[in-house]
């Protein structure tokens, strides 16, 4: 009866929502698109052939298309509605600009920003504009300025525009090389002082079409409107920077209680991959036209389009799946706690468990509270009309592809899931505890209004933020009448209509379709549910059912997967190196002393001829040590790559530990440049044991350099080291595991005196022999104990016979 009862409110309050949807929207937005009558395809087609008729035909073209919502435009309207009529405004054109499909056509193999042409069309078939790309050394006729009149009023007829509402043209003329350029400009008779001065301009290249569309003075008006959006324009960052402060604060609770065997990850598993999979679906379907608008002048729009998808994918996409992986594994464990019972229909999802009533309950509740949502966001934008506060959607969206509302749909899962989940599960339950009840959930609020920045920006800023935050405090209320399924279908629902509501009354039944098949999408838990709404079939959710499950993950889960991570590390990030590089014996010994070591080491080859020796150690051992040494080993490849100076790598890899670990793991690390042909080694350390040259006649030699630990100081000085090598000699760089080595039963270590020892007594045999003959002494010093810290070992030696050398030696 209670849940009957609620449903039946929340009926009410959707019809309600979806009657101010169907009544408010275009009033509460009214540059949104409202006749939609082409779909992206058919915008291509009218561009195309239009090429065609003037004798501009690309062959086998590549056609990249998407809609294109100009902020600054909408914002200058915008402004203009505080002192003219709607309707005005409408007479003018301007509205229609608003949002258009920008179409560019390429030629085959041509490079992203040598398109042939590139128009505009409105949304309701008409060409607003179109460039063709004219050589400026290409030759042309010659065309009076007459005839360039007769051509521009010819062409501006056809396109529909009245020629009455437009005063004498301007023509000017622009002597090139080869040609002669003219353009006929007419000023539209009446001007909107709050637009500034627009019209419409047609160019010609000699006696050629090069461009028409229509112009604005960029004036005063011009100027306001860019100073209003400045701020809002920060303020579309704000998700990404809430996103990455989220991660980088989950990852710590994550680590300690996993550590400790208090969570497991079996599910955050699955939404990190579900995410990861809903965001390649929108890069595969954004790419082609999201990599238009970014750089890679030097890559054709194909190969633009795949650095675009890669670029996107790394840091957008993983982000936002390791979001949802961290949230729901540090969130879950603090939210059950508390409203243990608010999860028990989102995870019957994964269990596959949707035949019931609980979940049918809960997603019905979802839907419907996320249409009052979007009512209730475009009621508050209807009263925030009478402050002169105004939504500029330009800068929060724009539909991509073809299939706008599928693109919608599965960028809110993307990137609105994972954040909500971190929102409810974690940020909401911490400061809670923190503020209590009252100040938490206010505080709550303000974070989820910056984390999930409402699809409709609002300006001016203070009233756009005020907007975020009564929205985000509805969604929790939605969180706490209900549970987490339903919060969660609420706002990617509510963000979705708000997006969306233009498809879904299209004139175009392609764009009609793609609306209504997003919004199908996002309610497919109630569409799998609903037929057991009736049902007597429940979901019990305890908090008593969890310590069965703490304590398989604290005795086999944690094991198990510390193993699978020991095995990818080492794996992946510490190298298998080859018997010989660039003429040098190599070889290696990696020991750790747990399943995760702290080691780790390289032997990079340059292009120059030289090696890049690397061995270093972070502090303890286990999952954080490994963690920071997979950071710092890729991060010494990446730097090695563009830069593989001693100095530019100690930079690189203190600010990678300093930033990562500061205040918890340090790291030791001796890096150098061996260069086998003139016999030079230039070397550094960072508190690091020194390196030993081993001499063919078996002489041992520390090559001494001092420095701080990595991850000490914000910045780090070395001062690079050049030692002279002989045809022969070997180096032997190791790791403090190797000394301190006890003997069993007693605190005697190795040390550096017996090290030396064994180095000396192995000192004529190859680089095995002499690596396997130090760890033999080591372990007969050492006993059947185990390992206290990790062991590496990396011996090189340099060709026997001497290497004929031309040209001047460095600092000769």
């Amino acid at each position: 009866m209670r849940r009957s009862t609620s449903l039946t409110l929340w009926a009410l309050a959707a019809a309600a929502g979806t009657l101010l949807l169907v009544w408010g929207y275009h009033r509460a937005a009214p540059l949104q698109p409202r006749h939609w009558r082409i779909s992206a395809g058919e915008a291509e087609v009218l561009v195309l052939d239009h090429l065609r008729q003037l004798g501009q035909a690309v062959p086998r073209p590549y056609v990249v298309s998407h809609l294109n919502t100009s902020s600054l435009l909408e914002r200058r309207i915008g402004m203009a509605l505080a002192h003219q009529s709607p309707a005005r405004l409408r007479a003018t054109g301007l509205p229609d600009r608003v949002t258009v499909w920008q179409v560019t056509v390429y030629l085959p193999d041509a490079l992203k920003d040598d398109y042939a042409a590139k128009a505009d069309v409105s949304l309701t078939g008409a060409l607003l504009a179109l460039h063709l790309r004219v050589d400026a050394e290409a030759k042309g006729g010659a065309l009076t300025p007459a005839a360039a009149r007769a051509l521009a009023d010819s062409l501006l007829r056809a396109q529909g525009i009245d020629l009455r509402r437009l005063g004498e043209p301007e023509i000017r003329t622009q002597q090139l090389a080869a040609r002669t350029d003219l353009s006929v400009r007419y000023r539209d008779r009446d001007q909107l002082p709050e637009l500034g001065a627009s019209g419409f301009e047609v160019k010609f290249a000699g006696d050629r079409l090069s461009d028409f569309g229509p112009w604005m003075d960029e004036g005063q008006a011009q100027r306001a409107a860019q100073r209003s959006l400045q701020s809002l324009q920060l303020f579309v960052f704000g998700p990404y920077v809430v996103l990455y402060l989220l991660v980088a604060l989950l990852a710590f609770p994550f680590l300690k209680h996993y550590h400790e065997g208090e969570i497991g990850v079996r599910r955050g598993t699955q939404l990190f991959l579900l995410t990861v999979a809903a965001g390649l679906l929108f890069v595969f379907m954004v790419a082609r036209a999201a990599a238009h608008n970014f750089g890679f002048s030097f890559a054709t729009p194909q190969q633009a389009a795949g650095l675009w998808a890669l670029f996107f994918s790394m840091f957008d996409v993983v982000p936002a799946a390791l979001l949802a992986f961290l949230a729901w594994s540090v969130g879950e464990r603090l939210c059950r706690q508390q409203w243990g019972h608010k999860l028990s229909s989102f995870d019957a999802l994964f269990q596959r468990r949707w035949a019931n009533a609980t979940v049918a309950a809960s997603a019905l509740g979802g839907v419907l509270a996320g249409t009052a949502l979007a009512g209730l966001a475009v009621g508050l934008l209807l009263a925030l009309q009478r402050v002169d506060a105004r939504p500029v959607f330009g800068l929060s969206h724009n539909f991509e592809s073809g299939w706008g509302g599928l693109e919608a749909a599965v960028a809110h899962l993307t990137f609105l899931v994972p954040t909500g989940l971190a929102v409810v599960l974690c940020v909401l339950p911490w400061l809670a505890r923190w503020l209590g009840r009252p100040l938490g959930l206010l505080a709550t609020a303000l974070v989820s209004a910056c984390a999930m920045a409402l699809p409709v920006l609002v300006l001016p800023i203070g009233w756009g933020l005020l907007l975020a935050a009564v929205f985000a405090a509805a969604q929790l209320a939605v969180f706490f009448a209900l549970d987490l399924l339903a919060y969660l279908l609420a706002t990617i629902t509510a963000g979705y209509l708000l997006v969306a509501w233009p498809l879904l009354g299209a004139a175009n039944p392609v764009l009609r379709a793609s609306g209504w098949g997003g919004l199908a999408a996002l309610a497919l838990p109630l569409l799998l549910s609903v037929r057991h709404l009736g049902s007597r079939r429940e979901i019990t959710y305890r908090y008593e059912d969890v310590p069965p499950h703490v304590r398989r993950i604290a005795e086999r889960e944690r094991q198990r997967v510390e193993l699978e991570t020991a095995r990818r590390i080492q794996s992946s990030i510490l190298p298998e190196l080859p018997a010989r590089l660039a003429g040098v014996d190599l070889a290696h010994a990696y020991l750790p002393a747990s399943e995760v070591g702290g080691d780790f080491y390289d032997v990079l080859a340059l292009e120059d001829g030289r090696l890049a020796l690397a061995v270093g150690d972070v502090a303890g051992h286990g999952v954080s040590s490994g963690l920071v040494m997979s950071m710092a080993k890729s991060a010494l490849a990446v730097q090695v790559t563009f830069d593989p100076e001693v100095e530019s790598v100690f930079r690189t890899l203190n600010r990678t530990v300093y930033q990562t670990a500061r205040k918890r793991l340090l790291a030791t690390f001796c890096y150098a440049l061996l260069d086998p042909v003139r016999r030079e080694l230039l070397y550094a350390s960072a508190g690091h044991l020194y390196p030993y040259r081993i001499t063919a006649a078996g002489k041992v030699q520390a090559l001494e350099a001092s420095g701080y630990p990595l991850g000490v100081r914000r910045t780090l000085e070395v001062e690079p080291r050049l030692a002279r090598l002989d045809a022969g000699d070997a180096l032997f760089l190791f790791s403090d595991g190797l000394v301190e080595a006890r003997a069993a039963g007693t605190d005697d270590v190795f040390g550096f005196e017996r090290l030396e020892q064994s180095l000396a007594r192995h000192a004529g045999e190859s680089v095995e022999r002499l690596r396997d003959g130090v760890l033999a002494d080591v372990a007969g010093f050492a006993g059947s104990d185990p390992r206290e810290d990790d062991m590496t070992i990396l011996v090189l030696r340099l060709p026997g016979a001497p290497a004929s050398v031309k040209g001047i030696r460095p600092g000769s």
